[in-house]
């Protein structure tokens, strides 16, 4: 419900534009993988720097469900609704209890991280739907010694699919390897782990030697401050949350270790310890582990929607351990702040995006529908063919093209300028940008109308 609001809420950002430029279903299989891989946006070089699986899955299903911005939106928040029931399934493996669903529920449904990030044009939706799956199966195999050959292949298929979609999830996939070496002996039942593993190489092997010859994908720096938040900060929408969980899982993590008998030797600390609530406990250490030893090593991993697996886990942990605590206060208290961090921080987007909704509707509501783009050199290849297949420019034929003061122009047309985009500058006062002013001293065009929107200028022109 909430992802649904904040689609019809708010618009797309920069790299959206340029990723549905990237799986146009329209244009070949070799001018996909020019565009994913080695960029050529229009003015610009930018590359989607993910698996190709993704961008030519997602095109081939546009090609059948039709190619346009909200169908690319759709397709994503599936992903997003299907999530919800499997998290709930993977609750279960804790307990059935009304009071303990009810507050995952709520730190899983109202999470802003999540309701944002599941929203962009990213490999994110799926990969979190896929690693949800991935562990209720290997709860369910590995746990609950429920295997069978319908369990395994389901497994397989979608941990496959998970680290195939997005690689930063192989460290979500290590830390099932690392729950594996802890508590069983007899691995021969773990086959299927080299196997997924295997058969990731074997298909990924271009995009492995891309990352690693090619391109670095890390780009935010390893900072000191990382370890006063831990991702918390991001993963639950503000500080003044974020905190309040960090200092939950801190508190509930340093209970567990001083919990644990070491009298016990290690087969019957095994057998008390082998537990789903311990097999979320070694993914997000074993998560946190390999983020900060590959960025102090590689390259920096420091952006939380690389790893937005993990956060399904931490809220079932940190639920499941207000859960036991039986404290009224606690319980309640983190549903309300819950609540209340979804609405007072609704609208505190990180990043401001220009309201393209607003600039399509302005435009549909008159009678021209020729809308000439100034040069930006910021991809206007990307952004014009993004804003030409909005289904309300389809339906209505509004035509959005890139400025070129040589072609011909007809009687009225609407002029459209990125000024000083917020995505670019932040917020800010600076002047109007030059190329805004293209038809201003022009004795053969007359302005007729000046709509100031936030990132834009919007001049209706007519011919003198």
């Amino acid at each position: 419900m909430l992802n649904c609001l904040y689609l019809y809420s708010f618009d797309d950002y920069f790299d959206d534009w340029n990723f549905f430029y990237t799986v146009d279903s329209n244009v070949s299989n070799q001018e996909t993988w020019q565009r994913h891989y080695h960029g050529d946006k229009g003015d610009y070089i930018m590359r989607e720097a993910f698996p190709w699986v993704f961008a030519y899955f997602t095109k081939y299903l546009l090609k059948f469900i039709g190619y346009s911005v909200e169908n690319t939106h759709y397709f994503l928040l599936s992903f997003s609704i299907i999530s919800i029931f499997v998290f709930y399934k993977l609750s279960n493996f804790l307990s059935k209890d009304f009071n303990f669903k009810i507050i995952v529920l709520i730190l899983f449904a109202l999470n802003l991280f999540l309701i944002r990030e599941l929203n962009s044009f990213r490999p994110h939706s799926p990969t979190l739907l896929f690693s949800l799956v991935s562990s209720y199966y290997f709860i369910k195999i590995f746990i609950k010694n429920l295997a069978s050959k319908k369990n395994y292949f389901l497994y397989f298929f979608s941990t496959f699919l998970m680290i195939v979609l997005w690689p930063q999830s192989l460290a979500f996939f290590a830390g099932q390897i690392v729950f594996a070496f802890i508590f069983f002996s007899n691995f021969k039942r773990f086959l299927i782990l080299p196997a997924i593993f295997i058969s990731y190489v074997l298909i990924n092997i271009d995009y492995i030697f891309y990352l690693t010859v090619d391109f670095e994908w890390g780009y935010t720096p390893f900072e000191k401050k990382f370890f006063f938040n831990y991702f918390f900060r991001s993963f639950f929408g503000s500080i003044l949350f974020g905190g309040f969980m960090l200092l939950l899982f801190t508190y509930f993590l340093i209970k567990k270790i001083f919990s644990f008998n070491f009298k016990l030797n290690f087969n019957l600390f095994k057998k008390n310890e082998l537990t789903p609530l311990n097999y979320f406990l070694t993914i997000i250490l074993t998560v946190y582990s390999l983020c900060i030893i590959y960025s102090l090593f590689k390259t920096s991993v420091m952006a939380p929607k690389y790893f937005i697996p993990l956060l399904p886990i931490i809220i079932l942990w940190i639920g499941y351990n207000i859960y036991l605590t039986k404290n009224n206060f606690l319980y309640f208290g983190t549903i309300f702040l819950a609540i209340i961090n979804c609405i007072y921080f609704w609208n505190d987007v990180q990043i401001d995006r220009p309201p393209n909704k607003e600039v399509l509707k302005i435009i549909s509501d008159s009678k021209f529908r020729e809308v000439y783009i100034a040069k930006s050199g910021a991809g206007d290849t990307a952004f014009s063919h993004y804003l030409n297949h909005y289904s309300i420019a389809i339906n209505k034929n509004i035509s959005f093209e890139k400025y070129d003061e040589n072609q011909f122009f007809p009687n009225q047309f609407w002029f459209l300028c990125l000024n000083n985009p917020r995505f670019a500058y932040g917020k800010n006062d600076l002047p109007d940008e030059e190329k805004c002013y293209v038809f201003h001293e022009n004795e053969n065009f007359k302005l007729i109308k000046k709509i100031r929107l936030p990132d834009y200028l919007l001049y209706l022109v007519k011919k003198n």
